[in-house]
């Protein structure tokens, strides 16, 4: 091997690594900006929800169908984001274990309102999500409210 053979293959290397650098930089940068999406995103539909659907007490069913629509619209936007996150972890496998982890943290908690679980039967019933969505949510809110 001659030296400017070398000098070829090094740069070539160095070029490869380079790129390898900037393009996990690139991901690093595109995670981030989606992940401050999601939590602007959950933070503008929880801002909609008055906080007393928060109590363990509060019970959709004792409200004015106006008053329960101004309550499940947002929480029909909630599931509707939670099902993009499921959808990003488990169908496209773009999100790791752990994002996954701390989003299913926030979905348990929020799924342990009464409020959602009433809502989200409601939404069952009028939405169309996908049966393996369906069968998380459901499996999550029975481990919680039975």
């Amino acid at each position: 091997m001659v030296l400017s053979d070398f000098i070829a293959l090094l740069a070539l290397v160095i070029s490869m690594y380079s790129i390898w650098i900037q393009n996990k930089g690139v991901k690093q940068e595109l995670l981030i900006t989606n992940v401050s999406e999601y939590t602007k995103r959950y933070q503008e539909i929880f801002e909609k929800l008055p906080k007393i659907v928060l109590d363990k007490n509060f019970n959709v069913d004792n409200l004015s169908d106006d008053e329960k629509e101004k309550i499940i619209r947002p929480v029909w936007l909630y599931f509707d984001l939670c099902y993009e996150q499921y959808l990003l972890h488990y169908e496209l496998d773009i999100v790791d274990k752990k994002l996954w982890k701390y989003w299913e943290a926030g979905m348990i908690s929020a799924f342990s309102r009464p409020s959602f679980f009433t809502c989200w039967n409601i939404i069952t019933n009028i939405s169309a999500y996908p049966r393996n969505f369906t069968n998380f949510v459901n499996h999550k809110m029975s481990q919680l409210h039975h």
